[in-house]
């Protein structure tokens, strides 16, 4: 996952001191060895859907079918479809994992949450929110407080996964602006496996 700096950032205020809110996404993802869709995010969801990056130098995956637009504007587009499908637009909880050295000066602000054996520090704000950043890093997993869908950033991936209901991921895969194919909870999505989630469109 890209990480950006021309975005808003997050200050140190906004570190949540209650991480319980984490138990939630701890509890429902599967812990399988092999890393699945639903080792990212969430198991309780009725379908899910995988959106491309854009293609990096680092990257040493097949280009796309079709040009990818800028992570930041694919979100702004993803951002419409999640506000209005959740009830809690306005309360949001952002994941964002400790372990980069660019947050080395907020480790001692705020408790960290372990999800799936990573510790992350805990934000919270409206869903617009998701396009902020926090030392310049991006938010790693993503949900609003009604739990209606999580978005999964794994730093990992140069690809990002959602789960919600099959009207949220119908919305994400009607959009233009993105690279998105529908997924199975399921589904190896390691890097060696690529060419099992490779876009046919």
């Amino acid at each position: 996952m890209e990480s950006r700096t021309d975005q808003a950032e997050w200050s140190d205020n906004d570190l949540q001191q209650d991480v319980s809110e984490a138990q939630w996404v701890e509890d429902n993802l599967d812990g399988v060895a092999t890393t699945t869709v639903g080792s990212l995010v969430l198991t309780v969801f009725d379908a899910y859907v995988r959106i491309l990056y854009p293609v990096r130098a680092s990257t040493p995956n097949p280009t796309p079918a079709k040009p990818v637009a800028p992570w930041r504007d694919q979100l702004t587009a993803v951002l419409e479809v999640l506000t209005r499908t959740t009830t809690t637009p306005n309360d949001c909880w952002f994941a964002v994992w400790e372990g980069n050295t660019a947050l080395d000066d907020v480790r001692d602000t705020a408790p960290t949450a372990d999800i799936a054996g990573y510790n992350y520090f805990l934000l919270r704000g409206p869903v617009s929110r998701a396009a902020d950043t926090l030392g310049g890093l991006s938010p790693n997993l993503w949900w609003p407080a009604d739990h209606a869908w999580c978005m999964a950033q794994h730093f990992d991936f140069p690809r990002a996964y959602l789960g919600g209901s099959t009207e949220t991921v119908a919305g994400i895969l009607a959009l233009t602006e993105i690279e998105s194919r529908p997924v199975r909870v399921d589904q190896v999505v390691t890097t060696d496996n690529y060419h099992l989630n490779r876009p046919t469109h």
